[in-house]
């Protein structure tokens, strides 16, 4: 039986790759702001940092990272992650992802103390880091087949 600390090395992977996407689009996007506008430059690398998360999970409740780890977010209830909730994950990856605070220390020490490995922003915004296809059993640590991807076929 599959327990949700089972995508903790994927999901330690997808967040490796959604920083280098991240930051590549970050770069792009600054590349074109004049060096003389260096408020503009930092207020934009936010802004893409803080939308690169929003949106994907927002839309899809995965980032690519997660895509090629076959990793997505899920509410509690097993329903996709949705706009408020990547919203609050996102506002709070800040804190808990920010180099001058300790780099990822923070989330990493939640994740693995939480029951669910859940880090600060999916504790907050009531969500689960699980593999595509699963969602999490209500009362346990254990993962079950979501209903809704096997009804499909998918």
């Amino acid at each position: 039986m599959r327990t949700i600390g089972d995508a903790s090395k994927a999901r330690l992977i997808a967040v490796f790759i959604d920083h280098l996407i991240a930051f590549a689009l970050m770069m792009l996007a600054v590349a074109f702001v004049p060096e003389s506008l260096p408020l503009v430059k930092a207020v934009l690398f936010f802004l893409i940092y803080l939308a690169y998360f929003v949106v994907l999970e927002g839309l899809w409740s995965r980032t690519f990272g997660k895509f090629f780890q076959g990793l997505i977010v899920r509410k509690l209830d097993g329903t996709l992650c949705g706009w408020k909730a990547a919203l609050i994950r996102s506002a709070l990856r800040i804190v808990e992802v920010n180099p001058l605070l300790l780099g990822g220390l923070p989330a990493g020490l939640v994740i693995i103390a939480s029951e669910r490995k859940q880090r600060i922003g999916d504790l907050l915004a009531g969500t689960l880091v699980v593999p595509n296809g699963l969602v999490w059993k209500t009362g346990s640590d254990e993962l079950a087949a979501d209903p809704i991807v096997a009804s499909d076929g998918s």
